[in-house]
């Protein structure tokens, strides 16, 4: 892995965009839909992690700003990864999705998630990555998420997987992978700000 230029050492820790709920739920809807309405729970992290990181790769930002951990299970969404095994505390997700069944399985409650708070990129994107993905073999798809540059076994613990390391990982380097810090920074402020108004409204 490359050290970083001059320019890039003075780009503080990178704040990133909150975790989108409700276009992770409606990603996760479409996913189940191509396997009838119901979809293993590893699978389904795997292909969200993968959706992100080509999302990240084409346009420098991912689908559902989930946060990439290092897991036993390769790389993880793990909002995503807790809300499936934890669907009460979700907003959007308790009511598309029922709580893992066996084995590892969980089932879409409805059938109008919709699609609206994804962009005609991403629903394609969607379809691209499942395409490509959806249809390997647990052991085939767990291969290759080992195989990710940005990948560091923890063992059986977890870590978090450093932003500036994932979006190196994919192909971002020297001014491109500043001016993607920045952008992405510059949304996470702009929500701050959005979050803070909103609160003093209250």
């Amino acid at each position: 892995m490359s050290n970083p230029t001059p320019a890039e050492k003075f780009i503080p820790t990178l704040e990133v965009p909150q975790f989108k709920e409700h276009k992770t739920t409606q990603t996760a809807a479409i996913l189940a839909t191509y396997c009838g309405d119901k979809i293993d729970v590893h699978k389904l992290v795997k292909l969200i992690y993968l959706i992100d990181r080509e999302s990240l790769k084409r346009r420098g930002s991912p689908v559902t700003y989930d946060r990439p951990y290092n897991t036993p299970l390769g790389p993880t969404p793990i909002n995503t990864y807790h809300l499936i095994n934890n669907p009460w505390t979700g907003e959007y997700w308790s009511q598309s999705f029922s709580a893992p069944e066996s084995p590892h399985i969980i089932k879409l409650l409805k059938d109008d998630t919709g699609e609206g708070k994804l962009s005609r990129f991403e629903v394609d994107l969607i379809h691209e990555v499942f395409e490509k993905f959806g249809k390997k073999s647990f052991n085939e798809l767990q291969r290759y998420m080992y195989s990710l540059p940005e990948f560091d076994d923890p063992g059986r613990s977890s870590s978090p997987i450093d932003w500036g390391i994932l979006l190196k990982a994919v192909g971002w380097y020297g001014d491109d992978l500043i001016a993607i810090k920045q952008k992405l920074g510059g949304r996470a402020m702009f929500e701050r700000k959005i979050e803070n108004m909103s609160q003093e409204i209250r």
